[in-house]
């Protein structure tokens, strides 16, 4: 009975953010002594599984993600908030309702983020209910969330009103069901007074206290003006403290949350108000956002794999018996096994993905470093090409310049016969230039010897004209041979 009472006193006299028609049900079995008698809570039982139940340990950490209700597959977590919400756990199991408390949702979203989740979606069915911690247990999450880079999205599912609505307008996306209402941005107080009823019963109540504000009672059972007062000014405090939380999460204006005057909206509706983003049926809306895989995807993973595998170990199948391994694995459903056969399988793609990934970005470095290279080397080969021909013509001078110099000492220094002879024999060898100097060397002197026989040094004769035509002459015949 006392933790009944303790229901009482959470419902009753107290803000609450919950629409009118989820409050009814409550307060009307709740407003029954008996009822609250038979009520039965239950603890939370540990359903996370043990290691020592597993062969190996990625089935065991794949059965710990499914306990936390997030998608191995996907790292795509779920966090039901449904029925009465509440700050402290517990689950009431009469006739009452469900209660999905604060705490417990805190709870759950961080072991979650632990182990690993990139996404959560918020699973949203609720009337709404205590305005105690819901939006600094929200607000709470929301920091996790952005610490740890986890994405939100909202779903409603039926409703998100009031309390409900402080948890869906955190998230980074609110998805709605078509059918699905949004709204109640309020606060109500439901007052309850069994003065009438103990007196019914043959109850007298009788209050000794010291303070004026002690007891909500007058001396007939009323509740005093200064109450009524008290609760005002915490239904003010509370309704602004929702509407600051709205306007600060969906980046609404002040005015038009205020002016929603706590109406319950339809989808189409609440998204011209900026309430929703979205949209979705339920099913399009898990396949979507990763909350499941299709069925229809995993029965044709694991008939390919099937297929592969019976390919490699019998060779060649028949058409007939294509088709008949088609329909029977079609036929079969899809069982856990299958999930993690598939989820193995995904994890070898993931790696060997990212292997190539690597291969791919080592090639591309490897290719700029290659471009670099070869760029450097046609500047380079520029230089040396540059630096080859300015060899070369150094080269060509200096050869031109001991040529000059064989000839004037065959023929003498201002000789006008050493240039032509240096034009028409610039295409010979040295040996066969070193021929010719040494003919013209030979002649010159003999023609000297003759000169001083006959008396006539220093003066040129027509013999030596004749000797020296000649040798230009053997030169331009040994230039067109070469």
């Amino acid at each position: 009975m006392a933790r009944g009472q303790n229901i009482i006193g959470r419902v009753f006299n107290r803000p609450l953010l919950i629409t009118p028609e989820e409050l009814k049900p409550i307060t009307d079995y709740l407003s029954n002594p008996e009822r609250v008698a038979e009520l039965k809570f239950e603890s939370d039982v540990d359903t996370t599984p043990k290691l020592e139940d597993f062969s190996s340990s990625s089935m065991y950490e794949k059965a710990l993600l499914k306990s936390l209700k997030v998608n191995p597959d996907t790292m795509v977590g779920t966090l039901n908030i449904e029925g009465l919400l509440v700050n402290r756990s517990g689950q009431m199991s009469a006739n009452c309702t469900e209660l999905t408390s604060y705490q417990k949702l805190k709870s759950t979203f961080l072991a979650q983020v632990d182990a690993g989740m990139k996404t959560c979606v918020m699973m949203i069915n609720s009337g709404g209910g205590e305005a105690f911690a819901a939006w600094s247990t929200a607000n709470y999450v929301r920091k996790i969330a952005n610490e740890n880079g986890v994405k939100l999205v909202s779903y409603v599912n039926g409703s998100a009103c009031s309390a409900a609505y402080v948890w869906a307008c955190i998230a980074d996306e609110v998805v709605s069901h078509p059918m699905s209402q949004v709204g109640s941005i309020g606060v109500v107080i439901q007052l309850y007074n069994d003065s009438e009823m103990l007196k019914k019963a043959g109850y007298q109540r009788t209050f000794i206290c010291a303070g004026d504000n002690k007891i909500p009672f007058d001396k007939e059972g009323n509740f005093t003006d200064k109450f009524i007062q008290d609760l005002q000014k915490s239904v003010d405090k509370t309704y602004n403290n929702f509407v600051n939380h709205v306007v600060s999460h969906r980046g609404l204006n002040t005015e038009t949350v205020v002016g929603t005057q706590a109406s319950v909206y339809d989808a189409d509706d609440a998204i011209g108000l900026g309430l929703v983003d979205r949209i979705m049926e339920l099913e399009d809306f898990e396949t979507q956002y990763g909350l499941k895989v299709s069925s229809k995807t995993n029965n044709q993973i694991q008939m390919a794999t099937h297929d592969s595998q019976q390919s490699i170990t019998d060779g060649k199948l028949t058409k007939e018996e294509t088709m008949s391994k088609q329909v029977d694995t079609q036929d079969k459903p899809v069982t856990d096994e299958m999930l993690n056969a598939h989820a193995d399988n995904q994890e070898l793609l993931a790696e060997l993905t990212a292997k190539l990934s690597t291969l791919e970005q080592d090639n591309l470095e490897k290719a700029s470093m290659l471009a670099e290279l070869n760029t450097k080397v046609e500047g380079y080969e520029s230089k040396i090409a540059e630096l080859n021909g300015v060899i070369e013509q150094k080269e060509l001078a200096h050869r031109t310049e001991q040529r000059k110099a064989m000839l004037e000492d065959a023929l003498g220094k201002d000789n006008e016969k050493v240039a032509t002879l240096l034009a028409t024999t610039e295409a010979l060898s040295d040996e066969q230039f070193e021929v010719i100097a040494q003919s013209l060397s030979g002649s010159q002197a003999m023609q000297q010897q003759q000169l001083q026989e006959l008396g006539g040094e220093g003066q040129e004769s027509n013999v030596q004209l004749s000797l020296a035509e000649q040798m230009k002459n053997t030169a331009l015949a040994m230039n067109r041979k070469a």
